[in-house]
C-alpha cells in the first residue's frame, strides 16, 4: 500500500478526537495519496451505467486508489430524532405516484450544509455538484420529514440568488437537484467501524467520530454486488482500495450497502440499496422477495446482549433454530419472519461472545470458526470485517491453546489488515490496541488479553 506513515498519523488524532464531546474531524489527507484518482482511474460515460471510474491500467491489490474529504458532513451526533422508523432510516418513503420523495432530518441537514458551500464558493456547484447523478433535471421532488429543516432548507434555497448572484432558473434547478444529488451520492463516514469496540466510546471506540457526507470524484464509484474497491475512514478522511488485482479497463466498483448483505437474493439487494435501479445482469425471481429488513438488528443485538449470559443463550440458541429452518417464523401478529442470511450470523458472533463471557471457550471457538467461514465465503474479497473475525478466531483459539489456529487466523488477519491498510504489525496493532483490551473473556494465566496478547500473538 502507498499511503505512507502519516496514515498512522491521522488514526493517532482519530484515537484523541474520539474521546471529546460531539467533535468534528477536520483531517489532512496524506500528501502522496491520490485527490482525484487521475493517476490510475478515468472517468468513462457508459450507456448502460452512466459514468464511473475505469482503471487506466493494470492495478494491483492493495492499492489505494483515492483519498478524500467531503464537501459536506453531517455528524451521527448532530442527528436529534434518535427513534426514527425504518423507512425514514433509508431516507425512502414516494407517494402513490412516485413524485414526492420523503427523506430524513440528517439528509436535510446534508443539504443546508452544501447550500452553505455553494454560498462560501457558488463556483462548486458548476465545477462539481452538477456532475454528479442525476445529471438530469428530475420531475420527482425531495422533502424533508422534519418539518423545521424543511422550512431552513426553503429559506437557504431563496437566498441562493441574492447570494450568489444566480438567475431564477439556476436557483429552480439547484433546489430540484440538489437533494436527489444528496440523496442518490452521500456515503457514511465510519472509523473503525469493523471493530468490536466500535460502539463502546467509553472503551476507546470511535462510534463518536461517525457521520454522514457528500464527496465528489467518490462519487464517480459506481455500485456492485461484487465490488473490487472496499472503502473505508478515519475521520471525515474517505480512502479507495482496491481488494484484489484489477485488469486495464475494468470499472472500480464499490458496495453502497453492508457487505455482509451481498450474498442476499437480487430483490432484497435492490431493496437495501434504495435506489431507482437494478444491476445490470441480474437475475431475479418474478415472485416478490419478502425480505425487507434484517430481523437481528443493531436493537435486537443490544437486547439480547443486555440479558443474562445464561438467558441470553437459550434466546439466541432458539433464534438461531428459527433462522435456520425451511419452516416459516411468524411475528406477533402473524407475519411471515424471512431471516436474512446475515441475521445467522450476526446470531453465531453474538453466541461466540456469550460462550467467550461464561469461560466456555471451545464452544466458543466452533462459533468463531463459522463466522469466519461465513466471511470468507459471502464477503467481498479481502473485506475489513474478516480481519476481526480472524482476530477473535485467534484469541478464542488461544485461549484453548490451539496454536495451529492462533498461528493461521494471526497470520491471516494481519495479512488482510496490511493489504487495505498498510503499516505492517505495527499499524495493525496501532488499529487493535483497544480491541485486545475488550474483556471480552475471564481472563487468566492461560487466557491472555491486551499487551499480553499483542506481545504473545502478534509480535512486531
Amino acid at each position: 500500500m502507498s499511503v505512507d506513515l502519516r496514515l498512522s498519523e491521522i488514526q493517532r488524532q482519530a484515537d484523541k478526537l474520539a474521546k471529546e464531546e460531539n467533535p468534528k474531524p477536520d483531517f489532512t489527507i496524506p500528501s502522496d495519496c491520490d485527490v482525484t484518482g487521475d493517476n490510475l482511474l478515468e472517468i468513462v460515460d457508459t450507456e448502460s451505467k452512466g459514468k464511473g471510474f475505469y482503471a487506466k491500467a493494470a492495478i494491483k491489490a492493495g492499492t489505494t486508489l483515492l483519498a478524500a474529504k467531503p464537501i459536506s458532513m453531517v455528524m451521527a451526533w448532530e442527528e436529534e430524532d434518535d427513534e426514527m422508523d425504518e423507512d425514514e432510516e433509508m431516507d425512502m418513503d414516494e407517494d402513490d405516484d412516485g413524485m414526492v420523495m420523503k427523506g430524513s432530518k440528517r439528509n436535510g441537514m446534508l443539504i443546508l450544509r452544501t447550500l452553505d458551500q455553494i454560498k462560501a464558493d457558488p463556483d462548486i456547484w458548476e465545477s462539481k455538484l452538477t456532475n454528479l447523478f442525476p445529471r438530469d433535471f428530475s420531475d420527482k421532488i425531495w422533502i424533508c420529514e422534519c418539518a423545521q429543516t424543511g422550512m431552513e432548507i426553503e429559506e437557504s434555497f431563496n437566498s441562493l440568488s441574492s447570494v450568489c448572484k444566480f438567475d431564477e432558473s439556476l436557483v429552480d434547478e439547484i433546489r430540484h437537484r440538489l437533494p436527489l444529488i444528496i440523496r442518490y451520492n452521500c456515503l457514511s463516514c465510519e472509523t473503525g467501524a469493523e471493530l468490536f469496540v466500535h460502539p463502546n466510546r467509553a472503551a476507546g471506540g470511535h462510534c463518536s467520530l461517525s457521520g454522514t457526507g457528500l464527496f465528489y470524484y467518490p462519487s464517480y464509484f459506481n455500485h456492485s454486488h461484487k465490488p473490487n474497491v472496499v472503502r473505508y475512514s478515519i475521520g471525515d478522511v474517505m480512502f479507495f482500495v482496491t481488494n484484489q488485482d484489477i485488469q486495464k479497463g475494468q470499472e472500480l466498483c464499490i458496495s453502497y450497502i453492508e457487505s455482509e448483505h451481498l450474498c442476499e437474493d437480487a430483490k432484497t439487494r435492490t431493496r437495501l440499496l434504495d435506489m431507482d435501479f437494478e444491476e445490470k445482469g441480474e437475475s431475479s425471481s418474478k415472485e416478490e422477495s419478502n425480505k425487507k429488513f434484517p430481523v437481528v438488528d443493531v436493537d435486537m443485538q443490544d437486547d439480547l446482549m443486555s440479558i443474562h449470559p445464561l438467558e441470553r443463550l437459550h434466546e439466541i440458541k432458539e433464534l438461531l433454530k428459527e433462522a435456520c429452518s425451511d419452516e416459516t417464523t411468524l411475528d406477533e401478529e402473524g407475519e411471515a419472519i424471512s431471516f436474512f442470511k446475515a441475521d445467522e450470523h450476526q446470531l453465531r458472533i453474538l453466541l461466540a461472545l456469550t460462550y467467550e463471557s461464561l469461560g466456555q471457550h471451545s464452544y466458543a471457538f466452533e462459533e468463531w470458526e463459522k463466522c469466519i467461514h461465513f466471511a470468507t465465503n459471502h464477503l467481498p474479497p479481502n473485506d475489513e470485517n474478516c480481519i476481526a473475525l480472524l482476530v477473535q478466531g485467534a484469541l478464542s483459539a488461544q485461549a484453548i491453546s490451539n496454536w495451529k489456529a492462533v498461528k493461521e487466523y494471526s497470520k491471516k488477519a494481519t495479512d488482510i489488515h496490511d493489504l487495505l491498510f498498510g503499516g505492517g504489525v505495527a499499524f495493525f496493532r496501532q488499529r487493535y490496541e483497544k480491541e485486545i483490551k475488550l474483556q471480552l473473556r475471564p481472563t487468566s494465566k492461560k487466557v491472555l488479553s491486551g499487551e499480553a496478547a499483542f506481545d504473545l500473538i502478534w509480535k512486531e
